[in-house]
């Protein structure tokens, strides 16, 4: 391929980037990105891998560590050919590749479209190069000897006519690529290689601009001595004497044979997707606005189906991307076999594909095609030996109704695939308020920001109960807010800061006033030196700087690390982010604690807790508050109890409020409690009244639930057969499983 190389392919179009940078961050608001592809780099400036500006523009607020892929395509040496570099893309599934040097350094990106820009500089290169040897041709020409090895040792053809076009020689280049020598061609005109693909008008425009202009260049077909058709660059000069007569004309042509393969197989690239054959996001859109401009035209709207695959990541983490890739072929042909020929299948990326229904704008026909579609997509396959199932969620939009711009139409459609997947029907049609869902939260999101300066938000303290003996022992710091006047319930506020990155400044401010007011209860009570446990993002978790700043706050306020709990979600054991995993190290050996929230609720995987030290493990109140009712729910929280205390771990059951709860928390071990039982969530000053109150020598009056009759009902609770066995969290989660979905009946 011209003799190039990895390193003369690299792109323009990447921007190296930290792995704990958001796309947000670098995209300063653009209406697209001017990059196509970004490079991670670790702290230490290590290269981690490549995101696609599609993938990071999906996740604007994760950073771009969490983008990575699972499996990085093993980046190209600089010193690949393109012959082994073009089959990786399709074999790989991919649209850029890391290049780097003999040593494993990065030096930069290559893609397809830099491959081809390459391809095309070189070309052009050429073109360059056979326009200064036509110059110097008729410049040296009288130089016999220098005109002769010019003339042999060109990789391109040439032949030299007299003026009336007739051949006078001819190089070695053009025998190689017509096949005619030398002696086969003198005297004779180069009408001996016409393919006969062009008319006589085509070359009574060639030769009048050799008259003209004393030049032509263009593309042309010609035949070979064998009879074979190919394509050539073909650029002719008039060769004038003195007084301005044409002596000769000079012809050097390039056979664009084998360029012309690549590029069409780099143009199949560029516009359909390497997997599934299907016309990709590019191509798609192209058709799109083709479909708007004939709508116009005959004043007749169309629809778009937007899919989406339910549940796909899973087949993914369980069967691997191979199996999970041959799923998608099969999910793209079905859906091409579902609709018409006339209508266009794209897919958009992952596991999302996109119909334009042409000439389809009934909302009838539109759910006949989109059932159609799904019940397709539903019919079970086997792949790798597993019989799988999988399901898809369809939103549609209609044009013009639902957008006059391409880019509505779609995110309309995409929208409506939202709710339907939300709302588990299918399919579903765009609807106005839909968008007035995503305008809520930008207004929640704007109207956060001005809270935190604002000062709208308090901390709530719920105090931590040890359950034999009443000891107040700590407590948790919740986040609340009031707004206008308005409480805004914390799992609306929350989800909107974790999706537009406030929560990063919203647990700034928290761990910052709760050492503030934690400080002053301690000063006020000191009988009572509560731990005071807060919750942490894993976005705070970043490492040294991260664990810098909570020291610091620490220190500024007097506060001792051993009167402090950090609080984090199983997650954050589960994604090993070494910045995480650095922080929570260091907190520990500072002397804080480190409890696991809502523990059982998610991967309860005991390897988790073998990756850092954990001191305390906290029971989420789901299984909590049915303990008097469901046994599974008491064999998983006994089993907590009993596997946390042989790790010599402390256990917090959260929501405790009836005296049966606290009665069989009591009896299976568990240390310590918090929940309307005992005290709801109060600002710091109602905590000390609540504190001066309520408890004496620092514990407080445990409730009846030390009465016999109490003791005997937790007892006769525990003697339920599912508690007298040897059963692990899993099966006791799946049996809990199966007693939901039985009590709570058909939903059809």
């Amino acid at each position: 391929m011209n003799g190039l190389r990895a390193v003369d392919c690299l792109s323009r179009d990447w921007l190296k980037v930290d792995a704990f940078l958001r796309y947000r961050d670098v995209d300063h608001g653009e209406a697209a990105s001017p990059y196509g592809v970004f490079a991670v780099f670790d702290e230490a400036g290590g290269f981690m891998g490549l995101v696609t500006s599609r993938q990071a523009a999906l996740f604007p607020n994760r950073i771009f560590a969490d983008l990575l892929i699972r499996r990085q395509p093993h980046p190209v040496l600089a010193t690949a050919t393109l012959e082994e570099v073009l089959p990786r893309f399709g074999g790989e599934c991919c649209e850029h590749l890391a290049v780097v040097d003999e040593a494993g350094n990065f030096i930069g990106v290559i893609s397809e479209l830099s491959i081809f820009a390459a391809l095309s500089e070189r070309e052009a290169q050429i073109r360059r190069e056979r326009e200064e040897l036509i110059a110097r041709l008729q410049k040296e020409l009288e130089y016999h000897t220098m005109a002769t090895m010019v003339f042999e040792t060109t990789s391109e053809g040439v032949l030299v006519t007299d003026a009336k076009a007739h051949i006078l020689y001819v190089n070695k280049a053009f025998t190689q690529t017509t096949g005619y020598t030398l002696e086969e061609v003198v005297g004779r005109t180069p009408a001996l290689l016409h393919s006969g693909r062009h008319d006589k008008e085509f070359y009574r425009a060639m030769w009048q601009s050799l008259t003209d202009n004393g030049s032509w260049q263009g593309e042309l077909w010609n035949r070979r001595k064998n009879g074979e058709v190919y394509p050539e660059w073909l650029h002719i000069n008039a060769v004038r004497n003195a007084q301005g007569e044409t002596t000769h004309y000079v012809g050097v042509f390039s056979d664009l044979g084998p360029n012309k393969e690549i590029q069409r197989e780099l143009q199949h690239m560029a516009y359909y997707d390497p997997l599934t054959g299907l016309p990709n996001r590019r191509l798609f859109v192209d058709r799109l606005e083709q479909a708007v401009a004939q709508a116009d035209r005959v004043k007749k709207g169309f629809s778009l189906l937007f899919i989406d695959l339910d549940r796909f990541k899973n087949i993914n983490d369980a069967y691997g991307h191979e199996l999970g890739d041959e799923l998608l072929k099969i999910v793209a042909r079905r859906i091409r076999e579902a609709v018409r020929d006339s209508d266009t299948v794209a897919r958009l990326g992952g596991d999302e594909f996109i119909v334009i229904l042409h000439d389809c704008h009934d909302r009838g026909d539109c759910s006949i095609v989109a059932e159609k579609v799904r019940s397709a997509v539903n019919e079970p396959m086997l792949l790798g030996g597993h019989e799988l199932i999988v399901s898809a969620s369809i939103g549609i939009s209609f044009y013009p109704e639902d957008g006059a711009a391409v880019s509505d139409i779609i995110r309309n459609a995409d929208l409506a695939m939202y709710h339907a997947k939300q709302e588990g029907s299918g399919a579903s049609f765009f609807r106005p308020e839909m968008s007035t869902d995503v305008a809520e939260r930008l207004e929640m999101e704007v109207a956060m920001r001005r809270g935190l300066e604002n000062g709208e938000f308090w901390l709530a303290w719920q105090p931590q109960v040890d359950l034999d003996d009443g000891m107040i022992c700590g407590a948790e710091i919740l986040a609340r807010w009031k707004h206008n006047g308005e409480a805004i319930a914390p799992g609306q506020f929350i989800p909107v800061a974790e999706g537009s990155g406030l929560i990063e400044p919203l647990g700034d401010w928290v761990f910052r006033q709760a050492v503030r007011e934690a400080v002053q209860f301690r000063q006020d009570c000191a009988s009572c030196p509560l731990k005071v446990a807060v919750n942490f993002s894993p976005l705070q978790l970043r490492g040294a700087d991260a664990f810098r700043k909570m020291m610091d706050v620490l220190r500024e306020h007097g506060l001792p690390p051993a009167a402090m709990e950090v609080e984090v979600t199983e997650s954050v054991l589960m994604g090993r982010r070494q910045g995480a995993m650095d922080f929570l190290k260091q907190a520990q050996e500072a002397g804080i604690s480190v409890a696991v929230d809502d523990f059982g609720t998610g991967y309860s995987n005991l390897s988790n807790l073998k990756r850092v030290h954990v001191d305390v493990l906290k029971i989420d109140q789901s299984f909590v508050s049915d303990l008097e009712q469901n046994a599974v729910s008491r064999q998983i929280v006994q089993a907590i109890i009993g596997m946390a205390h042989s790790l010599e771990l402390k256990v917090v059951a959260e929501g405790i409020e009836t005296e049966g709860q606290y009665a069989i928390l009591r009896e299976l071990g568990c240390d310590y409690g918090q929940g309307y039982l005992f005290a709801r969530p109060m600002p710091v000053a109602a905590l000390k009244e609540w504190y001066a109150a309520m408890c004496v020598d620092g514990k407080i009056k445990l409730p009846g639930a030390l009465t016999r009759g109490t003791r005997q009902a937790a007892k006769e609770h525990l003697q339920d057969p599912l508690l007298t066995g040897q059963h692990n969290i899993c099966e006791a989660r799946r049996r809990r499983s199966e007693d939901e979905a039985s009590q709570s009946g058909s939903g059809l």
